[in-house]
């Protein structure tokens, strides 16, 4: 059972103390007595108040300084001050009361009603700050318990795998020869396996960490990005002819690094799928709906059965035989998590051999004109 909140009564009168206890005592909550400003500052160093009930005048320290110095204390500048006072009801005590921090006044003789229903709210806002600071806490830890799932994958799990690719080839390149071709065939599968388990094991880390990242958000051409993974696609894959158009100026407001790790798995699926393409062609663009901008990623390859369309941006799920297209069924899921933590949108259109197009958006994406396509 969790601890009652506690409210922290500060009176130099023993039986305004007492009195005080009593017209409380309905409400879910502990109350602590403190009989002068000392006391009630020693209190609040040693515990956690979701509200303080405090008296102004007072020997030695009257309420106002109390409240000030309260307010000082990283411990307890947090705590809500109401005043319940016996002095005369004026502008100028109301502005002390509130100038030292209070975020009430309330005057004697007390309406029961009112110093209840205010005493409840601040209660209540007590339990769902201890409630969120304890969800803070749940979360912090999960994220400690995935930092050490995810040093085990990339450490662990990768360790028998080197050893397993490696005498593979061993064998193949220096026993190859002792073999027949079943025996060549099932060791080349072996060293195929490991190599797609490997990167298998890179994806997961890139979705976890793409999945916790905040974005940092600037001015990002889209277009840039997009030309440098293009780039990089002819220099891997130097023989294949595809034509490549993009908007002059996609401008859009994001994160640079997440956007340009979307746009890459956007990119080399679309490279991908459309290797047997006699005209092979890659689009990037952007359409304005409404005040809002739709970027799109376009392809003229094998497209996918749109009726699996609701599949596409889950982990591990394939719309392809791996035998026809290799992957690992994280591209689009990395993706997904990048928009969305832009706050955007992400939807795709296609049909089998017809191609396919991805469209996202970016809702702090500033429109910044027309954009001409233009081919290179």
């Amino acid at each position: 059972m969790s601890e009652r909140p506690k409210i922290l009564i500060v009176d130099d009168i023993e039986a305004n103390l007492i009195a005080m206890e009593a017209l409380l005592g309905d409400l879910d909550c502990e109350t602590v007595r403190a009989g002068s400003g000392n006391d009630a500052l020693r209190l609040l160093l040693r515990h956690e108040f979701a509200a303080m009930l405090l008296d102004v005048q007072m020997p030695e320290m009257d309420g106002f300084e109390v409240a000030r110095l309260a307010r000082m204390n990283p411990r307890s500048r947090d705590v809500p001050v109401i005043f319940v006072t016996a002095m005369l009801e004026t502008e100028e005590n109301l502005f002390l009361g509130y100038e030292s921090g209070a975020v009430d006044v309330l005057y004697k003789p007390l309406n029961a009603h009112v110093l209840l229903s205010k005493v409840q709210v601040f209660l209540e806002l007590h339990r769902s700050r201890r409630k969120l600071a304890d969800e803070i806490e749940a979360h912090k830890r999960t994220l400690a318990d995935l930092d050490a799932f995810n040093y085990s994958v990339s450490h662990d799990l990768r360790a028998p795998l080197r050893p397993l690719k490696a005498f593979s080839e061993i064998v193949l390149e220096g026993h190859g020869h002792k073999l027949d071709d079943e025996g060549r065939r099932l060791l080349t599968r072996i060293a195929s396996a490991a190599d797609r388990m490997d990167r298998l094991i890179d994806d997961l880390l890139r979705l976890s960490k793409v999945s916790r990242a905040r974005p940092n958000a600037g001015r990002v051409e889209l277009s840039t990005l997009a030309r440098e993974v293009i780039a990089e696609l002819r220099s891997d894959d130097p023989a294949r002819v595809v034509d490549f158009v993009d908007g002059t100026d996609l401008s859009a407001h994001g994160d640079a690094r997440l956007l340009r790790i979307a746009l890459e798995n956007l990119l080399r699926n679309a490279w991908k799928f459309t290797v047997r393409s006699s005209a092979a062609r890659i689009e990037v663009g952007s359409t304005t709906e409404g005040a809002e901008i739709v970027y799109f990623v376009r392809d003229n390859g094998v497209g996918f059965d749109p009726g699996l369309r609701d599949k596409l941006f889950r982990p591990f799920q394939r719309l392809h035989a791996s035998s026809d297209f290799e992957g690992t069924g994280i591209g689009l899921a990395i993706v997904e998590r990048v928009v969305r933590h832009h706050g955007g949108r992400i939807w795709a259109d296609a049909a089998t051999d017809r191609g396919a197009t991805f469209f996202f958006t970016l809702p702090t994406a500033r429109p910044l004109g027309s954009v001409a396509p233009t081919s290179t």
